[in-house]
């Protein structure tokens, strides 16, 4: 049976992949940019998506926004949007074109946002993926705010598993490891592909798990409860 799907962040990365998977298996699927030049490019090569532009640095009226998409009610939400920022907390250090309030809005509140303005819109039995990342378990030194950012939303995701849970409702986390993307471009190496990362994903959510450890990311859960200061030292300069 056709499923209604929204995936955030949907026109590159993770979630370009997620959205060309769940077309294929047949779901009907709406998906978000963060401008109209990229949901134009965006709909061109998957005209049967509905895509919607969503800049998440703004202010966004979730419930308003919900309604736009009349009655449907979501099987599967996936809350994959995110923005890491490399940063130096030290004396001269240049500033981001991106700020500190920014890279949380679109990484932590907007999220949480969305979550609260959900419960209406989710069907009986639906799964809502909020994706963090596996430095959610140990942070690297060049992107605190974004570590910070991931890591307190799957604290969010963890308490919203437990006031779901007796609603029907599942709530998942999903936790990549360094995948080649145009965020990652020209940083670290022995990436995962967008591809083998929403291929795994769909997999986690379609085996009923909690929380779904991709690629890299189940060796460091392994190394962290064996030793967690060594997997923070081994994650600190990644």
């Amino acid at each position: 049976m056709s499923r209604r799907v929204l995936v955030t962040g949907g026109t590159r990365g993770i979630g370009a992949a997620l959205v060309e998977r769940l077309v294929a298996r047949g779901d009907k699927v709406a998906a978000t940019g963060r401008t109209p030049e990229s949901v134009f490019d965006a709909r061109n090569q998957r005209p049967t998506v509905d895509w919607r532009v969503l800049d998440l640095t703004g202010d966004v009226d979730w419930v308003s926004w919900l309604d736009d998409f009349g009655g449907d009610r979501f099987d599967l939400v996936i809350l994959n949007a995110g923005i890491q920022v490399l940063r130096e907390f030290a004396p001269g250090a240049a500033p981001s074109s991106i700020s500190i309030e920014e890279e949380l809005r679109v990484n932590l509140s907007a999220p949480i946002a969305m979550a609260e303005a959900l419960p209406g819109r989710l069907a009986p039995g639906a799964v809502v993926v909020f994706v963090t990342s596996g430095l959610a378990l140990a942070p690297k030194r060049s992107s605190p705010v974004y570590c910070a950012s991931k890591a307190g939303l799957r604290s969010f995701s963890k308490a919203l598993r437990a006031q779901w849970a007796p609603l029907g409702w599942r709530v998942v986390e999903a936790l990549p490891p360094l995948v080649d993307t145009d965020m990652t471009r020209g940083r670290g190496s022995r990436k995962i592909s967008a591809a083998a990362a929403a291929s795994q994903l769909l997999a986690g959510v379609d085996a009923g798990r909690d929380e779904i450890d991709i690629g890299a990311t189940r060796l460091l859960r392994a190394l962290m409860r064996i030793s967690p200061s060594l997997g923070e030292r081994v994650m600190r300069n990644r």
